[in-house]
């Protein structure tokens, strides 16, 4: 696909995969794995400030992770199956490779460890609060791997901090066919991520525990992703995407979970579900 050369560009070499001896590795699993961990340590980090130990996050992360992947890559493959994984099923559990839908994990994420919570009766709103904090620790340093991957850079565009990939390996490549000067929105993504998780410290500083943390993620990130989704190319349902589908009905609903709070039907002000967590507050 051909564009007019633009003067100012940066050029993306990097290849999908490295090797250890003989042993073939894809930067895309390393990054989710590392992205994952920086998550439960959020998570972990400001359990306090919700009411609740560093503990009880470990309670519920991992089976919280495994629904989150799950979840991302069952997504990923009910999107894209009548034009990639119907034609060879078996690509459909190879994750590793790349593809998964972040909303996939965010919702599989949230029912693992609700479903934990209640397992183990320990209080869910303080632990959606860190969670949510977690969640968008992982989705904005996992988007590194979409951007080592080459993915959802399709948009064509002549501003200087384009992204153009000359490694024919990448996703750029072999999805559009040739590879020219487009916007990188993974990278716009992680700006936007790590904008509300600088707002979510903020606020569970203030009111961790009342649930108003999570849903301010949600809301905001519904918000932004569906603005942000219009620089990518997708399938689109009707005048929207899957993703933006999703945010339009998720946002909505925590737009008025928010409204609730700002009028004082649901508090903000709670008392700790675990009375001893607040003396690790550092």
């Amino acid at each position: 696909m051909e564009r007019d050369p633009i003067e100012y560009v940066i050029e993306i070499p990097f290849a999908p995969e490295f090797y250890v001896g003989p042993l073939s590795l894809r930067w895309y699993g390393l990054i989710i794995v590392l992205a994952t961990g920086a998550g439960w340590w959020i998570a972990r980090r400001y359990a306090p400030y919700a009411g609740i130990t560093a503990d009880a996050v470990d309670q519920i992360a991992l089976v919280a992770i495994i629904c989150g992947v799950i979840g991302t890559r069952a997504l990923h493959v009910a999107e894209e199956w009548e034009d990639v994984y119907s034609k060879d099923p078996w690509l459909a559990p190879q994750m590793w490779k790349g593809g998964g839908s972040v909303w996939g994990s965010i919702i599989g994420g949230i029912a693992g460890g609700v479903g934990m919570a209640i397992y183990y009766k320990l209080a869910k709103l303080p632990l959606l609060d860190v969670g949510g904090m977690g969640l968008i620790t992982g989705q904005m340093l996992g988007r590194m791997a979409n951007v080592v991957n080459g993915e959802h850079t399709r948009v064509a565009t002549d501003v200087p901090w384009a992204f153009r990939y000359t490694n024919p390996a990448t996703a750029a490549e072999k999805i559009a066919g040739g590879t020219y000067p487009a916007h990188p929105s993974p990278v716009y993504e992680m700006i936007l991520n790590a904008a509300i998780l600088a707002v979510l410290i903020w606020m569970v500083k203030r009111w961790g525990g009342s649930g108003v943390v999570f849903v301010s993620y949600l809301f905001l990130y519904s918000v932004g992703r569906f603005g942000l989704t219009f620089l990518r190319i997708d399938d689109y349902y009707g005048p929207f995407t899957q993703a933006q589908w999703i945010s339009v009905i998720v946002g909505g609903l925590a737009a008025i979970a928010l409204v609730m709070f700002l009028i004082g039907k649901f508090p903000l002000k709670v008392s700790p579900a675990i009375p001893d967590a607040v003396r690790e507050r550092v």
